[in-house]
Protein backbone atom coordinates (compact mmCIF):
# COMPACT_ATOMS: atom_id res chain seq x y z
CA UNK A 1 0.00 0.00 0.00
CA UNK A 2 1.60 3.40 -0.86
CA UNK A 3 1.73 6.14 1.66
CA UNK A 4 -0.80 8.73 -0.39
CA UNK A 5 -3.44 5.79 -0.50
CA UNK A 6 -3.46 5.16 3.04
CA UNK A 7 -3.65 8.94 3.90
CA UNK A 8 -6.62 8.75 1.62
CA UNK A 9 -8.31 6.20 3.35
CA UNK A 10 -8.13 7.87 6.72
CA UNK A 11 -9.27 10.97 5.23
CA UNK A 12 -12.16 8.98 3.77
CA UNK A 13 -12.98 7.40 6.83
CA UNK A 14 -12.59 10.80 9.00
CA UNK A 15 -14.81 12.38 6.44
CA UNK A 16 -17.35 9.64 6.48
CA UNK A 17 -17.66 9.42 10.12
CA UNK A 18 -18.63 12.83 11.19
CA UNK A 19 -19.55 13.74 8.69
CA UNK A 20 -23.75 14.12 9.87
CA UNK A 21 -21.57 15.99 12.68
CA UNK A 22 -21.87 19.28 10.69
CA UNK A 23 -25.80 19.47 11.24
CA UNK A 24 -25.48 19.66 15.04
CA UNK A 25 -25.95 22.69 16.72
CA UNK A 26 -24.54 24.52 20.09
CA UNK A 27 -24.77 21.20 23.08
CA UNK A 28 -24.22 20.99 26.88
CA UNK A 29 -21.17 23.72 27.36
CA UNK A 30 -21.19 25.44 23.84
CA UNK A 31 -24.20 27.53 25.27
CA UNK A 32 -22.10 29.11 28.03
CA UNK A 33 -18.60 29.11 26.73
CA UNK A 34 -19.19 29.58 22.83
CA UNK A 35 -22.96 31.19 22.02
CA UNK A 36 -23.47 33.00 25.52
CA UNK A 37 -19.96 33.65 26.17
CA UNK A 38 -19.92 37.77 25.73
CA UNK A 39 -16.18 37.77 25.04
CA UNK A 40 -16.52 35.26 21.95
CA UNK A 41 -20.04 37.25 20.76
CA UNK A 42 -19.03 40.50 21.56
CA UNK A 43 -14.93 39.77 20.19
CA UNK A 44 -12.96 41.01 22.98
CA UNK A 45 -9.90 39.82 21.85
CA UNK A 46 -7.91 41.06 25.11
CA UNK A 47 -9.79 38.63 27.55
CA UNK A 48 -10.05 35.74 24.80
CA UNK A 49 -6.34 35.98 25.42
CA UNK A 50 -5.83 36.80 28.82
CA UNK A 51 -9.57 35.56 30.12
CA UNK A 52 -10.35 32.54 32.05
CA UNK A 53 -12.16 29.72 29.73
CA UNK A 54 -15.23 29.81 31.78
CA UNK A 55 -16.44 33.74 31.10
CA UNK A 56 -17.84 33.09 34.82
CA UNK A 57 -15.41 31.24 36.62
CA UNK A 58 -14.63 32.69 39.48
CA UNK A 59 -11.35 34.31 41.21
CA UNK A 60 -9.27 30.97 42.57
CA UNK A 61 -10.91 28.70 39.91
CA UNK A 62 -11.18 27.90 36.07
CA UNK A 63 -9.58 27.12 33.19
CA UNK A 64 -7.29 28.94 31.18
CA UNK A 65 -7.25 27.86 27.25
CA UNK A 66 -6.26 30.91 25.29
CA UNK A 67 -5.76 29.18 21.95
CA UNK A 68 -9.48 27.63 22.08
CA UNK A 69 -10.90 30.90 23.27
CA UNK A 70 -9.11 32.71 20.36
CA UNK A 71 -10.45 30.33 17.79
CA UNK A 72 -13.73 30.82 19.11
CA UNK A 73 -13.89 34.38 18.92
CA UNK A 74 -12.41 34.75 15.36
CA UNK A 75 -15.14 31.65 14.47
CA UNK A 76 -18.28 33.73 15.73
CA UNK A 77 -17.89 36.78 13.66
CA UNK A 78 -16.93 34.58 10.26
CA UNK A 79 -19.66 32.25 10.76
CA UNK A 80 -21.69 35.13 11.65
CA UNK A 81 -22.48 32.96 14.90
CA UNK A 82 -23.92 30.08 12.78
CA UNK A 83 -22.86 26.71 14.06
CA UNK A 84 -21.97 25.05 10.46
CA UNK A 85 -18.61 26.73 10.40
CA UNK A 86 -17.87 25.51 13.63
CA UNK A 87 -18.30 21.92 13.26
CA UNK A 88 -16.59 22.36 9.68
CA UNK A 89 -13.07 23.21 11.40
CA UNK A 90 -13.80 20.62 13.92
CA UNK A 91 -14.29 17.71 11.29
CA UNK A 92 -11.20 19.46 9.35
CA UNK A 93 -8.92 19.83 12.56
CA UNK A 94 -9.94 15.86 13.01
CA UNK A 95 -8.75 14.93 10.01
CA UNK A 96 -5.59 16.58 9.90
CA UNK A 97 -5.40 14.80 13.78
CA UNK A 98 -5.81 11.43 11.83
CA UNK A 99 -3.10 12.09 9.11
CA UNK A 100 -0.52 13.09 11.77
CA UNK A 101 -1.08 9.79 13.18
CA UNK A 102 -0.74 7.83 10.03
CA UNK A 103 2.75 9.98 9.90
CA UNK A 104 3.46 8.87 13.54
CA UNK A 105 2.63 5.17 12.90
CA UNK A 106 4.46 5.10 9.92
CA UNK A 107 7.33 6.04 11.64
CA UNK A 108 7.37 3.00 13.61
CA UNK A 109 5.54 0.26 11.75
CA UNK A 110 4.96 -0.25 7.42
CA UNK A 111 2.34 0.82 5.64
CA UNK A 112 -0.36 -1.82 5.95
CA UNK A 113 -0.20 -1.94 9.94
CA UNK A 114 0.17 1.90 9.93
CA UNK A 115 -2.92 2.52 8.01
CA UNK A 116 -4.69 0.60 10.44
CA UNK A 117 -4.15 2.23 13.47
CA UNK A 118 -5.02 5.47 12.01
CA UNK A 119 -8.28 4.03 10.54
CA UNK A 120 -8.95 3.38 13.93
CA UNK A 121 -7.92 6.46 15.38
CA UNK A 122 -10.19 8.13 12.69
CA UNK A 123 -13.10 6.70 13.09
CA UNK A 124 -13.39 5.43 17.26
CA UNK A 125 -16.29 6.22 18.90
CA UNK A 126 -14.67 7.73 21.80
CA UNK A 127 -13.81 10.53 19.90
CA UNK A 128 -17.43 11.98 19.34
CA UNK A 129 -17.69 14.08 22.01
CA UNK A 130 -14.50 15.76 21.07
CA UNK A 131 -15.39 16.16 17.37
CA UNK A 132 -19.00 16.41 17.42
CA UNK A 133 -19.24 19.03 20.21
CA UNK A 134 -17.92 22.50 19.28
CA UNK A 135 -16.03 22.78 22.94
CA UNK A 136 -14.41 19.57 21.85
CA UNK A 137 -11.97 21.56 20.04
CA UNK A 138 -9.62 22.28 22.87
CA UNK A 139 -8.64 18.16 22.69
CA UNK A 140 -8.40 18.65 18.92
CA UNK A 141 -6.36 21.57 18.91
CA UNK A 142 -3.88 19.92 21.45
CA UNK A 143 -3.36 16.96 19.96
CA UNK A 144 -2.65 18.51 16.52
CA UNK A 145 0.21 20.66 17.86
CA UNK A 146 0.97 17.65 20.29
CA UNK A 147 1.64 15.23 17.36
CA UNK A 148 3.10 17.84 15.23
CA UNK A 149 5.70 18.09 17.73
CA UNK A 150 6.20 14.67 17.51
CA UNK A 151 6.80 14.43 14.39
CA UNK A 152 9.47 17.57 14.39
CA UNK A 153 11.16 15.85 17.18
CA UNK A 154 12.05 12.79 15.18
CA UNK A 155 12.45 14.48 12.17
CA UNK A 156 14.96 16.58 13.51
CA UNK A 157 16.58 14.02 15.96
CA UNK A 158 19.61 14.46 13.84
CA UNK A 159 19.57 17.73 12.96
CA UNK A 160 23.01 20.16 14.01
CA UNK A 161 23.98 24.02 14.12
CA UNK A 162 20.45 26.37 12.76
CA UNK A 163 18.42 23.72 11.87
CA UNK A 164 18.90 22.10 15.27
CA UNK A 165 17.91 25.44 16.96
CA UNK A 166 15.23 26.02 14.55
CA UNK A 167 13.84 22.88 15.37
CA UNK A 168 13.84 23.51 19.09
CA UNK A 169 12.34 26.86 18.53
CA UNK A 170 9.11 25.22 16.90
CA UNK A 171 8.86 22.66 19.14
CA UNK A 172 8.68 24.89 21.90
CA UNK A 173 6.14 26.91 20.34
CA UNK A 174 3.81 24.29 19.18
CA UNK A 175 4.48 22.58 23.19
CA UNK A 176 3.16 25.91 24.03
CA UNK A 177 -0.07 26.41 21.83
CA UNK A 178 -0.61 22.61 22.83
CA UNK A 179 -0.60 23.51 26.36
CA UNK A 180 -2.48 27.02 25.94
CA UNK A 181 -5.30 24.58 23.84
CA UNK A 182 -5.64 22.02 26.48
CA UNK A 183 -3.94 21.32 29.92
CA UNK A 184 -3.52 17.10 28.90
CA UNK A 185 -0.73 18.56 27.00
CA UNK A 186 1.55 19.32 29.54
CA UNK A 187 2.69 15.71 29.15
CA UNK A 188 4.68 16.42 25.90
CA UNK A 189 7.97 16.41 27.50
CA UNK A 190 7.53 12.72 29.05
CA UNK A 191 6.39 12.01 25.69
CA UNK A 192 8.98 13.16 23.47
CA UNK A 193 11.53 11.13 26.38
CA UNK A 194 9.16 7.45 25.48
CA UNK A 195 9.89 8.40 21.58
CA UNK A 196 13.36 8.54 22.39
CA UNK A 197 13.27 5.60 24.57
CA UNK A 198 11.99 3.42 21.79
CA UNK A 199 13.41 4.90 18.96
CA UNK A 200 16.06 2.43 17.30
CA UNK A 201 19.58 4.31 17.40
CA UNK A 202 22.96 2.51 17.94
CA UNK A 203 23.62 5.59 20.25
CA UNK A 204 22.97 5.52 24.03
CA UNK A 205 19.88 6.51 25.20
CA UNK A 206 21.44 8.15 27.92
CA UNK A 207 24.01 10.05 25.45
CA UNK A 208 20.84 11.00 23.35
CA UNK A 209 18.90 12.56 26.51
CA UNK A 210 22.05 14.58 27.12
CA UNK A 211 21.94 16.19 23.29
CA UNK A 212 18.44 17.27 24.19
CA UNK A 213 18.95 18.58 26.92
CA UNK A 214 18.40 22.07 25.72
CA UNK A 215 15.52 21.39 24.52
CA UNK A 216 14.16 20.11 27.54
CA UNK A 217 15.33 23.31 29.64
CA UNK A 218 13.73 25.03 26.79
CA UNK A 219 10.24 23.24 27.19
CA UNK A 220 10.73 23.42 30.82
CA UNK A 221 10.80 27.57 31.10
CA UNK A 222 8.11 27.64 28.68
CA UNK A 223 5.80 25.48 30.87
CA UNK A 224 6.94 28.04 33.47
CA UNK A 225 6.30 31.39 31.72
CA UNK A 226 2.77 29.46 30.73
CA UNK A 227 1.82 28.54 34.22
CA UNK A 228 2.73 32.21 35.90
CA UNK A 229 0.37 33.48 32.98
CA UNK A 230 -1.96 31.27 33.86
CA UNK A 231 -1.83 32.30 37.51
CA UNK A 232 -2.02 36.00 36.95
CA UNK A 233 -5.38 35.16 34.80
CA UNK A 234 -6.51 32.82 37.27
CA UNK A 235 -5.76 33.87 40.47
CA UNK A 236 -4.21 30.41 41.32
CA UNK A 237 -1.64 27.67 39.97
CA UNK A 238 -4.32 24.81 40.01
CA UNK A 239 -7.27 26.13 38.25
CA UNK A 240 -10.21 24.20 37.74
CA UNK A 241 -11.84 23.02 41.31
CA UNK A 242 -12.39 19.23 41.73
CA UNK A 243 -15.59 17.24 40.77
CA UNK A 244 -18.08 17.89 43.38
CA UNK A 245 -17.52 13.80 44.14
CA UNK A 246 -14.14 13.97 44.41
CA UNK A 247 -13.29 17.61 46.40
CA UNK A 248 -13.98 16.03 50.32
CA UNK A 249 -13.11 12.74 49.21
CA UNK A 250 -9.84 11.86 51.47
CA UNK A 251 -7.03 10.93 49.22
CA UNK A 252 -6.98 7.60 49.92
CA UNK A 253 -10.62 7.27 48.84
CA UNK A 254 -9.64 9.29 45.79
CA UNK A 255 -6.99 6.75 44.35
CA UNK A 256 -9.40 4.10 45.09
CA UNK A 257 -12.27 5.65 43.16
CA UNK A 258 -9.24 6.39 40.41
CA UNK A 259 -8.19 3.00 40.08
CA UNK A 260 -12.01 1.80 39.49
CA UNK A 261 -12.19 3.72 36.40
CA UNK A 262 -9.53 1.45 34.58
CA UNK A 263 -11.92 -1.00 33.29
CA UNK A 264 -14.00 2.04 32.12
CA UNK A 265 -11.00 2.93 30.17
CA UNK A 266 -10.36 -0.08 28.35
CA UNK A 267 -14.06 -1.14 27.86
CA UNK A 268 -14.21 2.28 26.05
CA UNK A 269 -11.21 1.62 24.25
CA UNK A 270 -11.78 -1.80 23.02
CA UNK A 271 -15.67 -2.16 23.26
CA UNK A 272 -17.05 1.35 22.55
CA UNK A 273 -20.90 0.74 22.06
CA UNK A 274 -22.46 1.90 25.44
CA UNK A 275 -21.19 5.94 25.59
CA UNK A 276 -22.41 8.70 27.97
CA UNK A 277 -22.26 12.63 28.05
CA UNK A 278 -22.06 12.00 31.91
CA UNK A 279 -20.09 9.45 33.88
CA UNK A 280 -20.93 10.68 37.42
CA UNK A 281 -22.21 8.94 40.64
CA UNK A 282 -25.16 6.57 39.08
CA UNK A 283 -22.66 5.54 36.27
CA UNK A 284 -19.66 4.81 37.73
CA UNK A 285 -19.71 5.00 41.86
CA UNK A 286 -17.24 6.49 44.46
CA UNK A 287 -15.07 3.81 46.34
CA UNK A 288 -13.65 3.92 49.53
CA UNK A 289 -12.84 -0.17 50.06
CA UNK A 290 -10.99 -2.45 48.17
CA UNK A 291 -13.74 -3.68 46.24
CA UNK A 292 -13.61 -5.88 42.72
CA UNK A 293 -13.91 -2.61 40.57
CA UNK A 294 -10.90 -1.21 42.43
CA UNK A 295 -8.93 -4.73 42.17
CA UNK A 296 -9.80 -4.78 38.48
CA UNK A 297 -8.35 -1.23 37.99
CA UNK A 298 -5.69 -2.23 40.26
CA UNK A 299 -4.24 -5.19 38.23
CA UNK A 300 -5.36 -3.23 34.74
CA UNK A 301 -2.67 -0.65 35.37
CA UNK A 302 -0.15 -2.84 36.85
CA UNK A 303 -0.60 -5.18 33.83
CA UNK A 304 -0.16 -2.08 31.59
CA UNK A 305 3.02 -1.07 33.23
CA UNK A 306 4.53 -4.50 33.41
CA UNK A 307 3.84 -4.51 29.57
CA UNK A 308 5.58 -1.34 28.67
CA UNK A 309 8.85 -2.82 30.11
CA UNK A 310 8.27 -6.26 29.47
CA UNK A 311 7.44 -6.04 25.86
CA UNK A 312 9.96 -3.17 25.57
CA UNK A 313 12.70 -5.63 23.24
CA UNK A 314 10.03 -8.16 21.72
CA UNK A 315 7.76 -5.21 20.61
CA UNK A 316 8.81 -1.93 21.31
CA UNK A 317 5.75 -0.37 19.34
CA UNK A 318 3.13 -2.07 21.67
CA UNK A 319 4.99 -1.10 24.85
CA UNK A 320 5.39 2.52 22.97
CA UNK A 321 2.11 2.48 22.67
CA UNK A 322 0.50 1.53 26.34
CA UNK A 323 3.06 4.29 27.77
CA UNK A 324 1.78 6.41 25.69
CA UNK A 325 -1.53 6.24 26.89
CA UNK A 326 -0.78 5.81 30.48
CA UNK A 327 1.21 8.49 30.52
CA UNK A 328 -1.16 11.12 28.49
CA UNK A 329 -4.05 10.03 30.55
CA UNK A 330 -2.48 10.71 34.09
CA UNK A 331 -3.55 14.39 34.01
CA UNK A 332 -7.04 13.46 34.04
CA UNK A 333 -7.02 10.03 35.68
CA UNK A 334 -8.00 11.19 39.02
CA UNK A 335 -4.75 9.34 40.66
CA UNK A 336 -2.15 11.96 41.55
CA UNK A 337 -4.70 15.01 41.89
CA UNK A 338 -8.58 15.10 41.85
CA UNK A 339 -9.53 16.68 38.22
CA UNK A 340 -13.42 18.24 37.52
CA UNK A 341 -14.52 14.93 35.85
CA UNK A 342 -14.48 11.35 36.63
CA UNK A 343 -14.90 9.96 33.92
CA UNK A 344 -14.94 11.82 30.05
CA UNK A 345 -14.44 10.33 27.12
CA UNK A 346 -13.35 13.41 25.33
CA UNK A 347 -10.65 13.49 27.61
CA UNK A 348 -9.41 10.30 25.79
CA UNK A 349 -8.92 11.78 22.45
CA UNK A 350 -4.74 11.87 23.14
CA UNK A 351 -4.11 9.33 25.09
CA UNK A 352 -6.07 6.76 22.10
CA UNK A 353 -2.94 7.56 19.78
CA UNK A 354 -1.29 5.36 22.17
CA UNK A 355 -3.98 2.55 21.87
CA UNK A 356 -3.20 3.25 17.51
CA UNK A 357 -0.14 2.35 18.12
CA UNK A 358 -0.37 -0.46 19.91
CA UNK A 359 -2.16 -2.07 17.51
CA UNK A 360 -0.42 -0.78 14.57
CA UNK A 361 2.52 -2.60 16.76
CA UNK A 362 1.01 -5.81 17.28
CA UNK A 363 0.16 -5.94 13.41
CA UNK A 364 3.07 -5.52 12.54
CA UNK A 365 4.74 -8.59 14.83
CA UNK A 366 2.36 -11.08 12.52
CA UNK A 367 5.04 -13.35 11.10
CA UNK A 368 5.49 -13.12 7.58
CA UNK A 369 4.40 -14.49 4.63
CA UNK A 370 0.70 -15.55 6.24
CA UNK A 371 -1.19 -17.87 5.28
CA UNK A 372 -4.32 -16.72 2.69
CA UNK A 373 -6.58 -18.30 5.17
CA UNK A 374 -5.25 -16.08 7.87
CA UNK A 375 -5.29 -13.22 5.60
CA UNK A 376 -8.95 -13.49 4.91
CA UNK A 377 -9.91 -13.90 8.52
CA UNK A 378 -7.96 -10.98 9.64
CA UNK A 379 -9.49 -8.54 6.82
CA UNK A 380 -12.86 -9.76 8.09
CA UNK A 381 -12.55 -9.28 11.45
CA UNK A 382 -10.90 -6.20 10.98
CA UNK A 383 -13.71 -5.11 8.71
CA UNK A 384 -16.73 -5.98 11.19
CA UNK A 385 -15.06 -4.25 13.77
CA UNK A 386 -14.23 -1.19 11.58
CA UNK A 387 -17.72 -0.84 10.29
CA UNK A 388 -19.42 -1.25 13.60
CA UNK A 389 -17.29 1.90 15.11
CA UNK A 390 -17.56 3.71 12.46
CA UNK A 391 -21.68 3.08 12.32
CA UNK A 392 -21.37 4.31 16.40
CA UNK A 393 -19.87 6.94 15.58
CA UNK A 394 -21.92 8.11 12.76
CA UNK A 395 -25.64 7.35 15.37
CA UNK A 396 -23.69 8.85 18.20
CA UNK A 397 -23.35 12.12 16.18
CA UNK A 398 -26.81 12.93 16.59
CA UNK A 399 -26.42 12.97 20.26
CA UNK A 400 -25.15 16.11 20.30
CA UNK A 401 -27.14 17.85 17.79
CA UNK A 402 -28.35 20.20 21.18
CA UNK A 403 -28.54 19.92 24.67
CA UNK A 404 -31.91 18.64 24.70
CA UNK A 405 -30.65 15.84 22.17
CA UNK A 406 -27.83 15.22 24.55
CA UNK A 407 -29.78 14.81 27.94
CA UNK A 408 -32.92 12.90 26.08
CA UNK A 409 -30.44 10.25 24.91
CA UNK A 410 -28.88 10.30 28.61
CA UNK A 411 -31.84 9.57 30.17
CA UNK A 412 -32.63 6.98 27.46
CA UNK A 413 -29.34 5.33 27.73
CA UNK A 414 -28.36 6.00 31.57
CA UNK A 415 -31.61 6.46 33.60
CA UNK A 416 -29.28 6.29 36.61
CA UNK A 417 -26.81 8.76 36.29
CA UNK A 418 -26.80 12.27 38.01
CA UNK A 419 -27.31 14.16 35.05
CA UNK A 420 -30.07 12.19 33.73
CA UNK A 421 -32.20 12.35 37.12
CA UNK A 422 -31.16 16.13 37.78
CA UNK A 423 -32.18 17.16 33.87
CA UNK A 424 -35.52 14.92 34.79
CA UNK A 425 -36.03 16.86 37.98
CA UNK A 426 -35.66 20.32 36.19
CA UNK A 427 -38.09 19.64 33.63
CA UNK A 428 -40.59 18.15 36.00
CA UNK A 429 -40.02 21.40 38.01
CA UNK A 430 -40.54 23.42 34.76
CA UNK A 431 -44.12 21.64 33.93
CA UNK A 432 -44.85 22.51 37.37
CA UNK A 433 -44.83 19.14 38.63
CA UNK A 434 -43.83 19.61 42.10
CA UNK A 435 -43.76 16.44 44.33
CA UNK A 436 -42.42 14.33 41.65
CA UNK A 437 -39.79 16.95 40.93
CA UNK A 438 -38.95 17.00 44.60
CA UNK A 439 -39.11 13.40 44.23
CA UNK A 440 -36.55 13.40 41.71
CA UNK A 441 -33.99 15.99 43.12
CA UNK A 442 -34.03 13.90 46.21
CA UNK A 443 -32.63 11.02 43.91
CA UNK A 444 -30.01 13.06 42.40
CA UNK A 445 -29.17 14.67 45.60
CA UNK A 446 -29.13 10.90 46.86
CA UNK A 447 -26.06 10.55 44.57
CA UNK A 448 -24.01 14.30 45.16
CA UNK A 449 -24.89 15.18 48.62
CA UNK A 450 -22.26 17.50 48.48
CA UNK A 451 -23.77 19.73 45.45
CA UNK A 452 -24.51 23.32 46.63
CA UNK A 453 -26.97 24.44 43.53
CA UNK A 454 -28.35 21.07 43.72
CA UNK A 455 -29.48 21.56 47.23
CA UNK A 456 -30.98 24.84 46.84
CA UNK A 457 -33.13 23.24 43.66
CA UNK A 458 -34.07 20.53 45.95
CA UNK A 459 -35.47 22.50 48.89
CA UNK A 460 -37.17 25.18 46.76
CA UNK A 461 -38.67 21.41 45.18
CA UNK A 462 -39.56 20.02 48.76
CA UNK A 463 -41.14 23.65 49.97
CA UNK A 464 -42.81 23.82 46.62
CA UNK A 465 -44.73 20.03 47.16
CA UNK A 466 -45.12 21.42 50.86
CA UNK A 467 -42.69 19.69 52.79
CA UNK A 468 -41.47 23.11 55.05
CA UNK A 469 -39.17 21.28 57.09
CA UNK A 470 -37.12 19.35 54.69
CA UNK A 471 -36.88 22.34 52.48
CA UNK A 472 -35.35 24.20 55.80
CA UNK A 473 -33.04 21.55 56.38
CA UNK A 474 -31.68 21.10 53.21
CA UNK A 475 -31.15 24.75 53.07
CA UNK A 476 -29.37 25.29 56.30
CA UNK A 477 -26.89 22.66 55.03
CA UNK A 478 -26.58 24.63 51.74
CA UNK A 479 -25.63 27.57 53.72
CA UNK A 480 -22.89 25.63 55.52
CA UNK A 481 -21.78 24.13 51.93
CA UNK A 482 -21.28 27.02 50.60
CA UNK A 483 -21.53 30.09 53.00
CA UNK A 484 -20.31 32.30 49.89
CA UNK A 485 -23.17 32.05 47.81
CA UNK A 486 -26.68 34.16 48.53
CA UNK A 487 -29.31 31.98 47.21
CA UNK A 488 -29.78 29.50 50.02
CA UNK A 489 -29.86 32.50 52.49
CA UNK A 490 -32.21 34.35 50.28
CA UNK A 491 -34.53 31.22 49.98
CA UNK A 492 -33.98 30.24 53.69
CA UNK A 493 -34.89 33.39 55.05
CA UNK A 494 -38.21 34.33 53.20
CA UNK A 495 -39.36 30.44 53.88
CA UNK A 496 -38.98 31.48 57.37
CA UNK A 497 -40.68 35.23 57.11
CA UNK A 498 -43.89 33.28 55.72
CA UNK A 499 -43.95 31.22 58.87
CA UNK A 500 -43.97 34.31 60.65
CA UNK A 501 -40.56 33.73 62.24
CA UNK A 502 -39.39 37.12 61.45
CA UNK A 503 -36.55 37.01 64.60
CA UNK A 504 -34.76 33.76 62.61
CA UNK A 505 -35.04 35.11 58.98
CA UNK A 506 -33.66 38.42 60.33
CA UNK A 507 -30.59 36.32 61.32
CA UNK A 508 -30.25 34.54 58.47
CA UNK A 509 -30.09 37.51 56.24
CA UNK A 510 -27.34 39.28 58.96
CA UNK A 511 -25.46 36.22 58.78
CA UNK A 512 -25.42 35.96 54.90
CA UNK A 513 -24.31 40.25 54.42
CA UNK A 514 -21.95 39.45 56.52
CA UNK A 515 -20.57 36.31 54.47
CA UNK A 516 -21.84 37.59 51.37
CA UNK A 517 -21.58 41.19 51.16
CA UNK A 518 -23.91 43.61 50.02
CA UNK A 519 -26.94 42.22 48.23
CA UNK A 520 -30.32 43.71 47.49
CA UNK A 521 -32.45 40.73 48.09
CA UNK A 522 -30.61 39.83 51.36
CA UNK A 523 -31.38 44.09 52.85
CA UNK A 524 -34.76 43.23 51.61
CA UNK A 525 -35.53 40.38 53.72
CA UNK A 526 -34.38 42.43 56.56
CA UNK A 527 -36.48 45.24 55.75
CA UNK A 528 -39.40 43.27 55.70
CA UNK A 529 -38.23 41.41 59.21
CA UNK A 530 -38.56 45.20 60.96
CA UNK A 531 -42.00 45.29 59.22
CA UNK A 532 -42.79 42.29 60.93
CA UNK A 533 -41.42 43.61 64.38
CA UNK A 534 -43.22 46.99 63.66
CA UNK A 535 -39.74 49.08 63.98
CA UNK A 536 -40.54 51.07 60.45
CA UNK A 537 -38.10 53.45 60.42
CA UNK A 538 -35.28 50.43 60.75
CA UNK A 539 -37.41 49.15 57.72
CA UNK A 540 -36.98 52.10 55.04
CA UNK A 541 -33.33 52.08 56.17
CA UNK A 542 -32.90 48.45 55.34
CA UNK A 543 -34.73 48.89 52.24
CA UNK A 544 -33.05 51.78 51.27
CA UNK A 545 -29.45 49.77 51.54
CA UNK A 546 -31.34 47.10 49.32
CA UNK A 547 -31.87 49.77 46.73
CA UNK A 548 -28.22 50.99 47.38
CA UNK A 549 -27.28 47.76 45.67
CA UNK A 550 -29.58 47.77 42.86
CA UNK A 551 -31.18 50.83 42.41
CA UNK A 552 -32.76 49.95 39.01
CA UNK A 553 -35.28 47.77 40.68
CA UNK A 554 -38.62 49.06 40.30
CA UNK A 555 -40.36 46.54 42.75
CA UNK A 556 -37.51 47.69 45.20
CA UNK A 557 -39.15 51.27 45.06
CA UNK A 558 -42.65 50.37 45.12
CA UNK A 559 -42.17 48.44 48.56
CA UNK A 560 -40.13 51.38 49.99
CA UNK A 561 -43.17 53.51 48.90
CA UNK A 562 -45.67 51.35 50.49
CA UNK A 563 -43.52 51.28 53.81
CA UNK A 564 -43.18 54.81 54.05
CA UNK A 565 -47.24 55.50 53.19
CA UNK A 566 -47.75 53.62 56.60
CA UNK A 567 -44.86 55.25 58.49
CA UNK A 568 -46.86 58.64 57.67
CA UNK A 569 -44.25 60.02 55.22
CA UNK A 570 -46.84 60.63 51.92
CA UNK A 571 -44.22 63.15 50.26
CA UNK A 572 -41.24 60.73 50.26
CA UNK A 573 -43.20 58.14 49.51
CA UNK A 574 -44.70 59.48 46.21
CA UNK A 575 -41.45 60.40 45.01
CA UNK A 576 -40.68 56.95 45.76
CA UNK A 577 -43.43 56.01 43.59
CA UNK A 578 -42.93 58.48 41.31
CA UNK A 579 -39.26 56.58 40.75
CA UNK A 580 -40.74 53.32 40.48
CA UNK A 581 -43.06 54.99 37.53
CA UNK A 582 -39.67 55.80 35.50
CA UNK A 583 -38.09 52.85 35.62
CA UNK A 584 -41.11 50.82 34.28
CA UNK A 585 -41.34 53.18 31.91
CA UNK A 586 -37.41 53.12 30.81
CA UNK A 587 -37.99 49.10 30.72
CA UNK A 588 -41.20 49.60 28.54
CA UNK A 589 -39.13 51.35 25.77
CA UNK A 590 -36.36 49.01 25.62
CA UNK A 591 -38.68 46.44 24.74
CA UNK A 592 -38.10 44.77 21.47
CA UNK A 593 -40.77 45.60 18.93
CA UNK A 594 -41.70 48.50 21.38
CA UNK A 595 -43.03 51.28 18.83
CA UNK A 596 -44.24 53.79 20.99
Amino acid sequence: MKRSTAGLLVVVAAVGAFANSLGNGFANDDELIVAGNPVVTGGRWGEALLGPYWAQAREGAGLYRPVTIASFTAEWRLWRGGPLGFHVVSVATHVAVSLLVLALLLRFVPQVPAAVGALLFAVHPVHVEAVANVVGRSELYAALAFLAACLLYLEGVDWSGRRRALRNTGLLVLYLVAVASKEIAVTLPAVLLLLEGFRASDTALRVRVRRELPLFLSLGVGLGGYLLLRTAVLGTLAGETAAPWLRDLPAPDRVLTALSFWPTYLRLMVVPMDLASDYSPGVLAIRRSMDPMVVAGALLLAACLVACFGLRRRAPVVALGLAWFLVTLLPVANLLFPVGTLVAERTLYLPSVGVSLALAGALARLPLPLPPARIRALAAGGLVVGVAFLWRTVTRNESWVSTATVVATLSRDHPESYGAISALAAALSRAGRGREAAEAYERALALAPGLYGLSVATADAESRAGHGDRAEALLRRAVTLRPDQPQAYRLLGGSLLRDGRGREAYGVALQGLARVGPDAPLWALVSEAYVMKGDLEASIRARQAALGVDPGSAPGWLRLAEILDAAGWPERAAEARARAHRLEEDVAAKRPGDVS
